[in-house]
């Protein structure tokens, strides 16, 4: 059987069986002009009719490349000839950023695809993210340290925009589309940027897959299993969390550290992955969990805060703690002021920005200066306080300067050096009074290199 007709009857049955949409409704299909897109478009188009809901195609032109007015002159035609409702999305470029455009653009898309689902009065938007996107992501994540249940990868469904985002082809791989469209003589268009090897996930996918690949033809399909088993264990823990968590909570949202404490080290850390995955769902990262719990257990520090994201903290209150919303990264209130540093996220202090983070590949145009230090687990978390005058930085020869002779070097005004902050480990140790100056830091191969960068 010809593999049209194999992959067709494969998603035929994938969409008999979830009951995802009725055929009389609006479907919103994000298609790009790329293979993966056109083949969901083609897939959808031929569902039996019983199943086939009113197609609403969503383009988003990103103005990002020559290719990209052909490539949507190209949708137009193909949706125009098979009497296909169009919607396309123009991201201008004097719209772009100067930074951060793969997010920018990520986020126009979006909000695209949520206007388009409000004009047609849609709860469906189809996006083509199959196996082989599946396999790339946990592999990226399994690199950079993720959480395991990270590695669950992408979900088949979420919510999204009052609906659902749904996502049928992950079962099938990037193979099995290709050929398939190669069988219906379909043209669809390359991303030459996908080629580009300075991408993490380009690697992955150029290199790491077709390894995978050769070594198992299955390799993407077991990558995709093992997602599954995943899955299903964080379900199973979500719930046994949720019970040891009602255990040691005081009121609402409140918790005992003297019960936390009981429970075995690596419970703790369970718990406080938990607790920071029911308020947080960006950016939480190993590092986090590790610095909360760490705060938690540290009997020289009876109040403290985590900063979790830009809205949220892990606060420590003597025999109690919680998760706090706030509006601020600094938290008053407490004997001497400080707050515990976030790896991988910029602060703004006065006139600068900082970032201390642990990525090997750092570069930053626009950085005043960039300092690397070594640092041993035990180190952490850092914190950073109103800096004092006797705060020491190391110098070059391995002496030390105070704070305040520093200010006084660099005819710093008064109102400046009571505004000051200094970035310090667990330990005490002095890293940089920021903005100002950074101690100097002796190699040592057993220790880990942090990067500290300030605009």
């Amino acid at each position: 059987m010809p593999e049209q007709n194999i992959t067709q009857q494969k998603f035929d049955r994938i969409v008999d069986s979830n009951d995802w949409f009725k055929h009389d409704e609006a479907v919103v299909v994000a298609v790009s002009a790329g293979v993966d897109s056109m083949a969901l478009l083609n897939l959808m188009m031929n569902l039996p009719k019983q199943n086939r809901p009113t197609i609403i195609v969503a383009h988003v032109n990103h103005h990002l490349r020559e290719q990209s007015a052909e490539e949507e002159q190209y949708v137009r035609d193909f949706c125009s000839k098979n009497d296909l409702k169009l919607e396309v999305g123009n991201w201008e470029e004097q719209n772009h950023p100067s930074n951060g455009i793969e997010m920018a653009a990520r986020k126009y898309r979006y909000d695209f695809f949520s206007r388009v689902m409000n004009k047609y009065n849609s709860r469906i938007l189809l996006t083509a993210h199959h196996a082989n996107d599946q396999a790339e992501t946990i592999l990226m994540r399994l690199i950079r340290g993720s959480f395991i249940k990270d590695l669950v990868g992408i979900k088949q469904i979420r919510q999204f925009n009052g609906g659902c985002l749904i996502r049928p082809l992950l079962g099938f791989s990037k193979k099995e589309l290709t050929n398939y469209m190669k069988d219906s003589t379909i043209k669809w268009y390359e991303d030459d940027t996908n080629q580009k090897l300075d991408v993490t996930r380009n690697r992955i996918r150029h290199r790491l897959i077709p390894f995978i690949e050769a070594e198992n033809n299955r390799g993407i399909e077991h990558i995709d299993s093992f997602s599954q088993q995943l899955d299903l264990m964080k379900k199973q823990n979500d719930y046994l969390m949720g019970k040891i968590l009602k255990n040691i909570k005081v009121v609402r949202d409140v918790y005992s550290l003297d019960n936390f404490l009981k429970l075995p080290d690596y419970v703790q850390v369970g718990v406080v992955d938990y607790l920071i995955d029911q308020k947080v769902v960006d950016g939480l990262n190993v590092d986090i969990v590790k610095q909360a719990t760490a705060l938690l257990n540290n009997d020289e520090k009876p109040q403290g805060v985590v900063d979790l994201s830009d809205k949220w903290v892990l606060k420590k209150e003597y025999d109690k703690f919680l998760i706090e919303n706030i509006n601020q990264n600094v938290i008053t209130g407490f004997k001497n002021e400080y707050f515990v540093v976030t790896l991988n996220k910029w602060y703004s202090e006065d006139n600068i920005q900082w970032m201390i983070t642990d990525s090997s590949d750092v570069s930053d145009s626009e950085a005043k200066r960039i300092s690397r230090f070594h640092l041993f687990d035990a180190e952490f978390p850092l914190i950073v306080q109103k800096t004092q005058n006797r705060d020491r930085i190391t110098l070059k020869n391995g002496g030390h300067q105070t704070a305040k002779r520093l200010f006084i070097n660099k005819k710093i005004p008064v109102d400046k050096r009571h505004s000051a902050q200094s970035l310090m480990t667990d330990q005490g140790r002095l890293l940089a009074i920021l903005g100002y100056s950074e101690s100097v830091s002796i190699d040592n191969s057993s220790a880990r290199v942090y990067t500290l960068i300030i605009k």
